[in-house]
This record gives C-alpha cells, sequence and structure tokens, in this order.
C-alpha cells in the first residue's frame, strides 16, 4: 500500500498492510531545519521561506513516515490586507506589529517571532469584546472561499492531504488567548453566544466549500477545545455543534472527518462517538498529560472510530528509546487489532525531543505493527 491508501484505510476503521505511522512533528522538522542551513526560525515563520508546510513535509520524508499532510487551506480572497511593520529586532527575536483598518476602526495585533521557537502573542487582535468584535465581525464577512486547495498537494501517494475548520473556543482563543477565553464564557455569556451564533454559521458555509475542494479529510481543530481547559457544558454548548454539522456535512458527502483534542480527551471521545459522525480522534493523550486509557476505548469506541495517537510526548522527550519502544508496542497492542488505527505523537513532540527517540518511535512502529 502507498502511505495515502494505508491511512485512508485505517481512517475508513478498516485493517491496512500495517499500522500507518504518522506523526505530528513540526517542531522537529523546524529544529532540523534551522539547524541544517543556520537560520532563525523566523525566516519560516514570519517570511514564509520557506513555508512551515515544506519544512513538515521534509522531516516526514526523512523519517519515512505516512504523512499526515494537514498544513493546507482553501483559496480565499479578501480587499482588505493588514499593514505589517517590525517594531522590534534583536537577535533573539522579531516584533511584528500587524494594523487592519475596518470601518469600525483599527484592530492591532503584536507578534514576537523567536530564533529558535514558533511565534507567541504580545498582543492580541480583540481587547475589549464591545469595541474590537465588530471590527473583526466586518472583516471576516470581507473573505471569500474558493474551492481550491492551497498549497497544492506535492506529496501524491506519499501521505494524505487534510483542510480544517477551528472548534470555537479554539477561535476565540487565537484572537484573546486561552485564559481570557475562559473568563469569557462566564463574564460574557450573552455577547459570546452571539459571537457563536455567527462563527457557527460561518465555519459551515467554510465546510461546505472545503468539500467542494475535494481534500483527503477535513481536520476539526480542538487543542483549546480540551477538558484539560474547558468544561463539558462548555464543550456541549460551544463545540458539538459545530462537530456534529462539519461531521455530518463530510459523512454525507463521503469526506473523512477527523478531530484533534490533546489533554484530558477520555469524554470528548464519548460525547462525539454517541453525538456525531466523525471518523478519527486524536491524539488520545495517555497518562501524564491526558486521560485516555487506548485499549478501554478500543474495546468501547473503536467499532466507529478510527484511534490516531497515542506516544506519550513526555516519553519522548525524557525516557529512553527502550521506553519509547515499549511505548510504541503496547499502543499496537491497545488499539491496532483489525486494523482503526495510526500510529501516532500524543500531540507534537517538544522541539528538543532526542533524535534517537524520534526514530526509534518509528523503527518500533514498523517492527510491532505488521498484521
Amino acid at each position: 500500500m502507498t502511505g495515502k491508501e494505508r491511512l485512508l484505510t485505517a481512517f475508513e476503521n478498516k485493517q491496512p498492510d500495517m499500522v500507518p505511522i504518522a506523526p505530528d512533528i513540526d517542531l522537529i522538522g523546524m529544529r532540523w531545519w534551522a539547524e541544517k542551513v543556520k537560520k532563525p526560525w523566523w525566516q519560516v515563520y514570519l517570511y514564509n521561506d520557506p513555508p512551515l508546510r515544506d519544512v513538515y513535509i521534509e522531516a516526514n520524508k526523512k523519517l519515512g513516515c505516512d504523512i499526515w499532510d494537514y498544513m493546507h487551506g482553501i483559496k480565499s480572497e479578501s480587499p482588505v490586507t493588514p499593514k505589517r511593520e517590525i517594531i522590534k529586532k534583536t537577535e533573539d527575536k522579531t516584533t511584528v506589529e500587524y494594523i487592519t483598518e475596518t470601518p469600525y476602526g483599527k484592530l492591532r495585533e503584536i507578534i514576537d517571532y523567536p530564533k529558535d521557537n514558533p511565534p507567541w502573542h504580545k498582543e492580541r487582535l480583540i481587547k475589549d469584546i464591545q469595541e474590537d468584535w465588530p471590527k473583526l465581525k466586518w472583516l471576516m464577512k470581507q473573505q471569500k472561499w474558493l474551492p481550491q486547495i492551497v498549497p497544492e498537494d506535492s506529496i501524491g501517494n506519499l501521505g494524505l492531504v487534510e483542510v480544517g475548520v477551528d472548534l470555537f473556543p479554539d477561535f476565540w482563543t487565537s484572537i484573546r488567548g486561552s485564559e481570557q477565553m475562559l473568563f469569557d464564557f462566564f463574564d460574557s455569556p450573552k455577547i459570546m453566544d452571539e459571537i457563536f451564533q455567527f462563527y457557527y454559521e460561518y465555519v459551515i458555509e467554510l465546510t461546505k466549500v472545503e468539500i467542494r475542494a475535494k481534500p483527503g479529510a477535513i481536520f476539526i481543530q480542538g487543542s483549546s477545545s480540551s477538558m484539560s481547559l474547558i468544561s463539558p457544558s462548555i464543550y456541549f454548548k460551544y463545540c458539538l455543534p459545530i462537530t456534529k454539522e462539519v461531521t455530518r456535512l463530510c459523512k454525507e458527502a463521503g469526506i473523512i472527518s477527523h478531530q484533534h483534542n490533546c489533554g484530558k480527551s477520555r469524554k470528548i471521545v464519548e460525547i462525539n462517538y454517541q453525538n456525531t459522525d466523525l471518523n478519527v480522534m486524536e491524539p488520545l493523550e495517555g497518562k501524564s498529560t491526558g486521560d485516555v486509557d487506548l485499549s478501554e476505548i478500543k474495546k468501547k469506541f473503536g467499532d466507529r472510530l478510527c484511534l490516531k495517537g497515542n506516544i506519550n510526548t513526555v516519553t519522548l522527550l525524557q525516557g529512553s528509546p527502550r521506553d519509547v519502544e515499549n511505548g510504541v508496542r503496547k499502543s499496537i497492542e491497545d488499539a491496532g487489532e483489525n486494523g482503526g488505527f495510526v500510529l501516532s505523537t500524543g500531540d507534537s513532540p517538544g522541539r528538543d525531543t532526542p533524535d534517537a527517540n524520534i526514530y526509534k518511535m518509528i523503527e518500533a512502529g514498523r517492527k510491532y505493527g505488521k498484521y
């Protein structure tokens, strides 16, 4: 089987020729790239030279993985472009201000781009909801989507191309930060309900255009929709309606739906199993970083859900190659039977994860993942 065939077969909850191996290694890839070319990370994150996706794919090719190519979107057009200005540059980081003009006033954000880490926000788009939300709402309405996947597929049969949508807490975190997101849900419930309704309609229309683009799968991003951060009641109110409708649309169109919820996700697996048409759930983090017993959820939910994960990122960072091998073997024993399992990392491993452990994960996956 090709990598693409292998992933699709597992995602359809069937048995491929072997367990697919598709780790999330963006930070590992960035470290390898920087060590090779001797350039700061902002060359990628700020200047898109090369694009992050190219760095990620190169790392996957180096390991010989079945490439889970999720760094795609669909083509969009907008008459509004933010003005970008470097306001500070040192040896360690570049600080950039972005200003967008709207009929309701300016939107401003400031982002730091470190030389050896991903970017992080110093100032987010929305400071005051009442004042700034109308600006962002207007800006979002200017966007026009086209059913064309960008960038174009460059991996062919090596893996599977996905495009994505964000769950509401992830969208709101991106413009408010995770702590403020939680405060907003409790301090401003009325306006958050109004914003959610707008976002729900926005993301469903986006999904419909993405489906027309015919991706390999649609990826539902839920990093900030984890039970490590939100409550089941917030998930039911602000996440489930989106997952339910997106997965229904995907099922109707014959496209795989694939959701990510890092941290504690055991309850989310159950909620999605009972209430949605979801195909794939990841990264199913276990003890120390999450609350998933892979063997238990395989028995309870594996009749319909493909499970993707769950090699512990702390073990990858701090353990020995033998520890990693033992973790891989256990994951495959717990969830690999009869297919419907993709061996992956329990979220993205840290930048300084030893190369020996990354290679051991791939080697062990091939050793124990044979059917």
